[in-house]
């Protein structure tokens, strides 16, 4: 029998190798560094635009819609109609909608400012009365980073500043991160 030669152990890096695995580390981790800050920076800028541009859309129509459905409108911070603890009222508007079947449903939407997670919202919450009591149905954030307070401004039909209960139309204005935000919509009844 010939005896083998003794394999040489592979069980680690050479010196050569570990400096030039160092040097390409140390060239390689500065730009991934750069690049990860950039992408969270515009990530963070890229969110706060998508919410005010989310802003620009949500306010009008919904605002819209409630407006023209609006028997009566009310800017009374006593009531408390519709509203939950923390909120403000900035502006609730009513109707009556009369279903196919059975009786006629109360319905209310109230615009109000709440303090939220580090920002001042302005939500819209919606109740009705279709189960015999006045209960909140749903609850949207329309405006995130409210600056100051939302302002409400009620014409008659020739333009004229009135009292919101003989508004034939309502706007309602909102300041944000982009700046001034006002919705506006006209009655369809008086």
């Amino acid at each position: 029998m010939t005896a083998r030669p003794a394999l040489r152990a592979d069980g680690g890096f050479t010196l050569v190798e570990l400096l030039v695995t160092a040097a390409i580390a140390g060239l390689v981790t500065p730009v991934l560094t750069g690049a990860l800050l950039t992408g969270w920076r515009t990530t963070d800028e890229t969110v706060a635009s998508l919410s005010d541009s989310r802003n620009r859309l949500l306010l009008p129509s919904t605002f819209t819609r409630d407006v023209q459905s609006a028997g009566s409108v009310d800017t009374n911070t006593a009531d408390s109609t519709c509203t939950q603890a923390g909120d403000t009222v900035v502006v609730r508007l009513r109707w009556t909608e009369i279903p196919a079947s059975g009786p006629p449903v109360a319905q209310v939407a109230a615009y109000v400012t709440r303090a939220g997670a580090g920002e001042t919202l302005l939500e819209r919450r919606y109740c009705d009365d279709s189960t015999g009591t006045m209960a909140l149905r749903s609850s949207v954030s329309l405006v995130h980073g409210v600056a100051g307070t939302p302002s409400v401004t009620c014409h008659d039909a020739a333009g004229a500043t009135v009292g919101c209960a003989a508004a034939r139309s309502v706007s309602v204005s909102v300041t944000d991160g982009s700046g001034a935000l006002t919705a506006s919509a006209r009655r369809r009844s008086t």
